[in-house]
């Protein structure tokens, strides 16, 4: 598996001593991770902020409302963070679920 298939491993500390340290290694070495890794901690931020708000119970029109919009937003912001991530298969999987 290469350095660049463990990052979302990584990032859920979900790896074992020696993968972990594979990655630090070249984290260290390449700009180009850092940047691999900064852009799925996005999608992970974004992912877990969606579903936050969709597990909150809709309380008065207005915050319902302020809850659709923000849900819209993160859409957003995961549909183009997808693209970045994940390329074809990203704009694949939007197409999939219909979020565009």
């Amino acid at each position: 598996m290469s350095v660049e298939d463990l990052l979302p491993g990584y990032l859920a500390g979900e790896l074992s001593d020696d993968e972990r340290e594979q990655v630090r290694a070249a984290l260290a070495t390449s700009p180009e991770l850092r940047a691999e890794l900064e852009r799925y901690g996005r999608l992970f931020l974004v992912l877990a902020t969606t579903a936050a708000e969709e597990l909150q119970q809709p309380g008065d029109l207005s915050t319902r409302i302020m809850r659709q919009v923000a849900l819209q937003h993160y859409l957003k912001l995961l549909t183009n963070l997808s693209y970045d991530v994940f390329g074809a298969y990203g704009r694949a999987l939007v197409f999939y679920l219909g979020l565009r």
